[in-house]
């Protein structure tokens, strides 16, 4: 995964125009939003083909953010999740992000579990009886 991506590409409107964002300096997000993470994943991956990778920003999600996830996650996690991200994804990629979705449907799917990650709720929890 590259770790210095310095543009994102966007599509706007109907016109499926590309227009690039500069998230150069992250200190810039740092200072807009707070604790910012990036979550990197490859889509089109297969047997001939690397993949296309695309990296996302996020700012620390909220308590508020959290339950409404949780509140809603029982009766649709697609939904509960990509609304999660959403609520967390940094205002300059949101509209990008949402392009994306159509294309893949799964992308907040695999997104959102890293988020939820950072915050606390992963599957690498140990347990042991004393």
């Amino acid at each position: 995964m590259e770790a210095n991506i310095t543009t994102m590409t966007q599509k706007t409107d109907e016109n499926q125009e590309i227009k690039l964002i500069d998230i150069s300096k992250t200190d810039n997000l740092k200072k807009k939003y707070g604790e910012v993470y990036e979550i990197g994943i490859v889509v089109d991956e297969d047997d001939e083909s690397e993949g296309r990778k695309l990296s996302y920003y996020f700012r620390k999600p909220s308590v508020a953010s959290f339950n409404r996830y949780l509140k809603t996650a029982g009766k649709n996690m697609s939904t509960s999740t990509t609304t999660f991200i959403m609520d967390n994804i940094v205002d300059e990629q949101r509209d990008g992000f949402m392009a994306e979705c159509e294309n893949y449907p799964g992308l907040a799917l695999g997104l959102g579990q890293k988020l939820l990650s950072a915050i606390g709720l992963g599957d690498n929890v140990n347990f042991r009886k004393l």
